[in-house]
């Protein structure tokens, strides 16, 4: 069976592990950095970042700068191209580590770094807290991650949150029983974007996505309450970035 990772949060914030190793870093907040690259030149950008930044992300892990790291391409929906992660807990600095990599690249491979940066048209940040999360450890078998966003009124949040708390995650975890999911993660809005809340599928294959919305669905047609609480929404699909040839 393969070791997962969960956590929840309450509505008045309090964290209640299900299972985590006991050395295992639980991811509280996350730094996403998305990048519009023109398809042309994501080959070389990813080549760029495999090539060097990775072994600085990886160092980073190591030293306990930060807790993990990934990236993902555009397959359907947002503005971007790029999804870059880089996750931590409550006290992890991002811009420390941001300043970091920057300056590692720069000493390593200068021209590099000069040449990624003029493949980037538009970029924004985006920090969220981990609201409730259930993983793999090892999510190598992650080929799309469809990331639901939603503008909730802010009246109705606790209402919203609520109703995934007792309604939907069960469903979710049925759908991960099921080998329909490879997990989700819930975040809550901290800085940045235009949205307050969001939910992450990681699924394996493009047919187990398709049985698993159906089961969703089914438990949350489109008459049911919730879906009135929001006042903006936007899905985005990113896959799994292809090995480099």
């Amino acid at each position: 069976m393969l070791r997962r990772i969960t956590l929840g949060l309450t509505l008045c914030g309090l964290m209640a592990p299900v299972l985590v190793a006991q050395d295992t870093p639980v991811n509280t907040r996350s730094l996403t950095s998305l990048y519009n690259v023109r398809y042309g030149d994501i080959p070389e950008y990813t080549a760029f970042y495999e090539a060097n930044t990775r072994p600085i992300l990886e160092d980073l892990v190591a030293d306990g700068t930060i807790n993990d790291f990934g990236i993902r391409m555009h397959h359907t929906g947002g503005e971007y191209t790029i999804r870059q992660r880089i996750s931590g807990t409550d006290d992890t600095n991002f811009e420390a580590a941001a300043l970091i990599i920057n300056t590692r690249l720069m000493e390593s491979n200068p021209s590099g770094l000069e040449r990624q940066n003029r493949m980037i048209l538009a970029h924004s940040d985006e920090i969220w807290t981990v609201g409730h999360l259930n993983v793999p450890t090892n999510t190598d078998n992650v080929q799309y991650v469809y990331e639901a966003q939603f503008q909730v009124n802010r009246a109705d949040l606790p209402r919203w949150s609520q109703i995934w708390e007792d309604e939907m995650y069960p469903v979710l975890e049925r759908a991960i029983a099921d080998d329909l999911l490879e997990g989700f993660v819930v975040l809550n809005h901290n800085t940045g974007g235009r949205f307050n809340w969001k939910i992450l599928w990681l699924s394996e294959t493009w047919d187990s996505m398709d049985d698993f919305e159906a089961a969703f669905f089914g438990a949350a047609p489109m008459d049911h309450p919730m879906w009135s609480m929001y006042t903006s929404h936007r899905d985005e699909l990113w896959q799994a970035v292809p090995p480099a040839n």
